[in-house]
């Protein structure tokens, strides 16, 4: 065989070679694709690392109940720390919230958990509400709500999250 010819044979071998490898290319991608979906399948199922916040001491409860200034301090306090509440994500949802440069828990507080906004990416206001209408009856706030006691009692918080006897 001269090296011509063992050339032209490589040559020819070539593209089949070229063709198994985009083929391998795209198993690898369609099942990476299938493992992403699988992830996020299994995220939506997960609470987020969340501990419950700690109970005020007695004094401080009872003062709270008495003044609404304190209440309404605590709240805030407590949304802003809580893990839940992002708020540059919700200033990029929310342009008239950026553009009236509102803070965006107090905004939360006020307006945007009766308008149905999110104050983050794994807590769903409309979902909430939906599987636990007295809270919305009684016009409770509702991350408030999964933050003093919907934790503890494994409230679901977006949809495809285990809640109540489902977990």
């Amino acid at each position: 065989m001269t090296g011509f010819q063992s050339q032209n044979s490589t040559a020819a071998q070539l593209p089949e070679a070229m063709s198994q490898m985009q083929r391998r290319i795209e198993q690898l991608y369609l099942s990476q694709k299938a493992l992403e979906r699988d992830v996020q399948r299994l995220t939506a199922t997960q609470p987020i690392f969340l501990s419950s916040p700690a109970r005020p001491w007695l004094p401080m409860r009872l003062l709270r109940r008495c003044s609404g200034r304190l209440q309404r301090r605590y709240h805030i306090r407590l949304i802003r720390m809580c893990g839940l509440f992002e708020a540059e994500w919700y200033l990029n949802q929310y342009d008239d919230v950026r553009q009236d440069e509102a803070d965006p828990v107090v905004h939360y507080l006020d307006h945007g958990s009766s308008e149905l906004r999110n104050p983050g990416p794994y807590f769903d206001t409309a979902h909430y509400l939906h599987l636990y209408p007295d809270i919305a009856q009684n016009g409770m706030n509702p991350l408030l709500h999964y933050l003093i006691s919907g934790f503890d009692e494994s409230r679901s918080i977006r949809p495809g999250m285990p809640h109540g006897d489902d977990t």
